[in-house]
């Protein structure tokens, strides 16, 4: 222990990683040679040098504290292998190869194009899976969670692996990897693969990660509140909301006609950096209930298909005083499972909410019928939905002979929304013009200069791409679409 403060814990290592040969070392030393080298950031450079200090000096016993990049002490590597198993249960183009085969079992030249492909095409996304496995967040990343209650990660490093001789990448994949790649920015959304609904929603995910690792800049809070002023969120709904304004993700205001009451049970489908999810808080009074509270005090769940969204809302759920996870947490879970991700945060899967609402996640669920069947399962019998989405008013209007952005393609039919929902078993079932315009909305230009920077890091999802869909400018996206709250109550 360093001054008494240091967690104490007993690391303990077998074979396991070490009877054949993974690289560890090397790798880890190349890399912090680079990082010392060559980071443009002063400060991740003396990190860097001071753990390669660290690789090569032994731990010494010190009654002091450790002074910054002192270079006295040792290195610790978590390591975790097989992460083909993590993309086998979770990355859709690969469920859905092994659902096609024999016994569930994809063929090895299968598995190999689809994890080559994703590695040299898409390698954040990649990153991104991995690291959300609960294989390797459990024991190495939450490490606050555990039976240990670790206040700081237990490794320096975490080396993720998977030992596969027949799975090594060749000058062909490069090549050809080079030659199928485009320098364009392309909307995340942008249709190119066999697979609609997969590739939908594996774009999905890779664009809202990255929305979920910038959200920690500043961004334009004179445009959010013009926007969410716009969509109906009152003064003081502003208000509570406060720091976290230029985070606002949504289409319309579901809480107005959610109307939730003090006391209740709530459900936030694509809950995204949490402010919907913290609004529903205060109104449902989970906000002033402490984890002391009887087990029927209201409570909030917000459930989101990034795990870097997740992350963010949780942390900020924590800075705001909010009691997580007695009255509020937040999930990653897919809507179309939303079973599962209940189930995996050892919530109840039936009959638990007295309120669910989403503000634009639905646009992107490609299975609109499940994802309102698991609604209605999620409520408690006289619960009820208020679901914002964008709609599209007549798919007669989508001309075959446009690519259209696969986002506009799962926009639901409006015209087939109360059919649906009322065939569920929702009653009073209301489509409600959420009088949402898609054009027109004037908004103030950006903040000051100071704010510049960070806002123009921060990853947008209506941002400016290729040329690709240029002929939406000369729409009238509010004659082809329409954001409508879909509201029903469950009997």
């Amino acid at each position: 222990a360093i001054a008494g403060k240091a967690d104490k814990y007993m690391v303990i290592t077998g074979l396991g990683h070490l009877k054949h040969y993974t690289g560890v070392p090397d790798c880890v030393h190349e890399y912090l040679r680079q990082e010392a080298l060559l980071n443009p950031n002063v400060q991740h450079r003396n990190v860097a040098l001071d753990l390669l200090l660290s690789l090569t000096r032994p731990p010494i016993k010190s009654s002091v504290q450790r002074p910054s990049f002192s270079g006295i002490g040792s290195t610790l590597i978590g390591c975790q292998m097989m992460y083909e198993v993590y993309l086998e249960e979770t990355y859709p183009p690969m469920i859905k190869a092994a659902a096609k085969a024999e016994d569930n079992e994809m063929e090895e030249d299968v598995k190999r194009k689809l994890l080559i492909d994703l590695y040299l095409r898409n390698p954040d996304l990649l990153d991104q899976y991995i690291l959300n496995a609960e294989a390797v967040r459990g024991p190495l990343l939450q490490y606050s969670d555990g039976l240990a209650g670790f206040k700081r990660p237990c490794a320096d490093f975490l080396f993720v692996y998977d030992e596969d001789d027949e799975n090594e990448i060749d000058e062909a994949d490069l090549q050809q990897a080079e030659l199928s790649s485009n320098n364009t920015q392309k909307c995340p959304f942008q249709h190119d693969k066999s697979d609609e609904n997969d590739d939908a929603k594996a774009e999905t995910i890779e664009a809202y990660e990255r929305v979920g690792q910038t959200a920690g800049l500043r961004g334009n809070a004179a445009r959010a509140k013009a926007i969410m002023t716009y969509l109906g969120y009152t003064d003081s709904d502003l208000e509570y909301v406060a720091a976290d304004i230029f985070n606002f993700q949504g289409v319309a205001n579901p809480h107005t006609v959610a109307n939730i009451q003090r006391g209740e049970c709530v459900l936030d489908i694509g809950s995204g950096l949490g402010i919907d999810s913290f609004l529903a808080a205060r109104n449902c009074g989970a906000d002033v209930c402490n984890k002391d509270d009887v087990s029927e005090a209201p409570f909030v769940v917000g459930v989101d298909i990034a795990q870097s969204e997740v992350n963010h809302a949780m942390a900020r759920a924590i800075d705001r005083g909010l009691v997580v996870p007695d009255r509020i947490r937040f999930i990653r879970g897919d809507v179309e499972k939303l079973n599962d991700a209940l189930a995996k945060s050892n919530l109840a899967t039936d009959n638990l909410f007295d309120v669910c609402v989403s503000n634009g996640a639905f646009c992107l669920v490609p299975d609109k019928q499940k994802a309102f069947e698991n609604v209605f399962k999620a409520l408690r019998p006289g619960g009820r939905m208020a679901i914002s989405t964008t709609t599209v008013s007549d798919p007669k209007q989508l001309d075959p002979s446009f690519e259209w952005p696969v986002c506009v393609k799962m926009f639901a039919n409006l015209d087939e929304l109360q059919a649906m929902c009322e065939g569920i078993g929702f009653k009073n079932v209301k489509i409600i013009d959420a009088e949402s315009p898609l054009e027109g909305m004037e908004l103030p230009a950006d903040e000051v200069a100071d704010n510049a920077d960070s806002s123009d890091k921060r990853f947008k999802i209506h941002g400016k791409y290729s040329d690709q869909y240029e002929f939406l400018q000369n729409m009238d996206m509010d004659e082809l679409c329409k954001v409508v709250t879909v509201y029903g109550e469950k009997p």
